[in-house]
């Protein structure tokens, strides 16, 4: 007969329970951050698309009747639509007595969060730049 493998542990450090303990509760409180950045992205959108219609609306008077004007207020108004997508409570199938019914839920609510708020922000800060690129190189 074989022997029995020897296998070395050591004790983990006294701190490790904690740090796993923090590390489960993060990865629980990802869709809620990701709707706070969405909610703080909503809010920098409408507020950059206020400033713009009212104080910015006489420097692109020359320009507006051009189609990236009209573009970029597309592309901001999409970004501001994805950033509220992001909060909406869309209802999600996952089976109750299930663990891994949902946790896979949970990854499926992160997965969408995070595609929803990227893809708003990229929105926005193309409308940006193409408005500034405007701005500035259009006489």
């Amino acid at each position: 007969m074989d022997e029995p493998q020897i296998i070395d542990s050591r004790i983990p450090a006294p701190d490790t329970k904690s740090w796993y303990a923090y590390i489960w509760q993060e990865q629980q409180q990802s869709p809620n951050r990701l709707e706070d950045a969405a909610k703080f992205l909503a809010s920098m959108i409408s507020i950059s698309l206020t400033i713009f219609l009212a104080v910015g609306k006489t420097a692109f008077e020359n320009i507006a009747r051009h189609g990236p004007v009209k573009v970029a207020v597309v592309l901001w108004l999409v970004s501001l639509l994805f950033s509220f997508f992001v909060l909406f409570p869309w209802r999600y199938r996952f089976v109750s007595e299930s663990i891994q019914s949902i946790k896979a839920m949970h990854q499926k609510v992160v997965r969408v969060k995070r595609v929803l708020l990227i893809l708003s922000l990229v929105l926005f800060l193309a409308a940006l730049t193409l408005l500034a690129v405007l701005f500035l190189f259009t006489s």
